[in-house]
């Protein structure tokens, strides 16, 4: 059985177009920091002061995290055997993620020159 797939090589350019990873990373960073400041309010006692976004590149491409490097951080998110889980920061990313998705949709639209419904 031999399977085509109509498209695929149109796809693979408009993904190549000018300036796109650039425009991704912007929409995908202005959005870690967002929910880093949002974490930060939601995280108890001080630990929202260590709450932090960090950007990490590999080549042309851009990874965004966001978290803290105290253990309490872990240890209140996920719990342990003698606590529950008490979730700062999940709460605050998956409160976002239906944000973050339009962006990037807004994003690539531009970017490719496309209306509402066509990407």
């Amino acid at each position: 059985m031999t399977v085509t797939i109509k498209g695929l090589d149109a796809l693979k350019r408009r993904l190549k177009a000018p300036g796109l990873d650039h425009a991704v990373a912007d929409t995908l960073r202005l959005q870690a920091e967002t929910i880093a400041a949002g974490a930060a309010r939601e995280a108890p006692g001080r630990l929202g002061e260590t709450v932090e976004m960090i950007e990490e590149r590999h080549g042309d491409r851009s990874a965004f995290a966001v978290g803290t490097a105290r253990r309490a951080g872990r240890y209140l998110e996920y719990g342990t055997v003698h606590r529950p889980a008490t979730p700062w920061l999940w709460p605050v990313l998956a409160a976002r993620l239906p944000r973050i998705k339009q962006d990037l949709r807004n994003t690539l639209r531009a970017s490719f020159g496309t209306r509402r419904g066509e990407v």
